[in-house]
């Protein structure tokens, strides 16, 4: 089973960005190109009607069908369902999960480390370095551990 996963505001961008890429690639591009080949030959010299934008992607559309529904050789791109996990699988794949919570919480921990905790005393202000989260960081992460054990 192949799962993609999209992370953030930065992987929908870049999600979307493919989906645009591929859109105008496979089907705003040959649509244009259709088009403007019925603009200069058919309407030119045959007086037929000239087409837009979207009538050149509908014809596209009806090219690539016919072509699909005519050609003798199969389609190259064929769909086919996963077998379904068992228990043993879906066991393995909840543990690699809740490894990767713990090792995300430990980077996240290990990244605070260089934070610093400024608390005044009455001679001078002291600098303090701790790799412990801090009282709010906490309540977040026992959240983050109810969601977890939720999962079960």
């Amino acid at each position: 089973m192949k799962i993609i996963q999209i992370d953030g505001i930065k992987g929908l961008i870049t999600a979307t960005f493919i989906g645009i890429c591929l859109f105008a690639g496979f089907v705003i591009f040959p649509g244009t190109v259709a088009m403007n080949l019925w603009n200069k030959y058919l309407a030119a010299e045959y007086m037929f009607p000239t087409l837009n934008l979207l009538q050149g992607v509908l014809l596209w559309a009806i090219i690539a069908i016919t072509y699909c529904i005519l050609s003798k050789n199969s389609f190259a791109v064929s769909y086919k369902d996963a077998p379904p996990l068992s228990d043993a699988e879906l066991d393995m794949i909840l543990n690699k999960a809740k490894i990767q919570s713990k090792i995300k919480k430990i980077n996240t921990i290990i990244s605070k480390s260089d934070r610093f905790e400024k608390s005044q005393t009455k001679d001078k202000d002291l600098h303090i370095s701790t790799p412990f989260p801090i009282k709010n960081d906490v309540a977040k992460e026992q959240k983050e551990d109810e969601k977890v054990s939720d999962i079960k």
